[in-house]
């Protein structure tokens, strides 16, 4: 008897599932639409470091739309650690940047020159919303679920 109702439960689990799995995915999907890489995305990612300032510019095809400077240490070539930030000694000493800013639809790029005029590092963000790129990442799929359920 207590066998029976066991696989009663697993039948009705598993239908449970089969019928909510294709919802939740397209909910999924159409809540989280993948991301189309921009030109300039693409530009500042493939661009070499330890170029000149004016070979940037030539790269990008224009001058920067602002310039501005930080100082700060380069943790990797896409994350800059202001000086302020106590984490920023453990990556080396701080120095000044010139901050060459180039701004496209929703997509700003920044590339930072050192005090020798190199490019020292280069990242974009979407100034709208921050972005996970990985569209089928637990955490996104989760967020989504409980959404759900709200």
């Amino acid at each position: 008897m207590m066998k029976s109702s066991l696989i009663k439960y697993l039948i009705f689990m598993t239908a449970v599932f089969v019928l909510m799995f294709p919802f939740t995915t397209a909910f999924y999907f159409e809540q989280h639409p993948s991301h189309t890489v921009s030109k300039l995305e693409s530009t500042i990612a493939s661009m070499p470091l330890a170029i000149s300032a004016s070979e940037a510019d030539a790269i990008l095809g224009t001058q920067p739309d602002s310039i501005s400077s930080a100082n700060g240490v380069f943790a990797n070539p896409t994350m800059l650690l202001d000086a302020s930030n106590e984490q920023a000694t453990k990556y080396g000493s701080i120095q000044s940047y010139s901050l060459r800013i180039w701004k496209q639809d929703d997509v700003i790029a920044t590339v930072a020159i050192d005090d020798s005029g190199k490019v020292a590092g280069r990242w974009t963000w979407n100034k709208n919303k921050a972005r996970n790129h990985n569209q089928f990442s637990l955490g996104r799929f989760l967020t989504s679920l409980t959404g759900l359920f709200r």
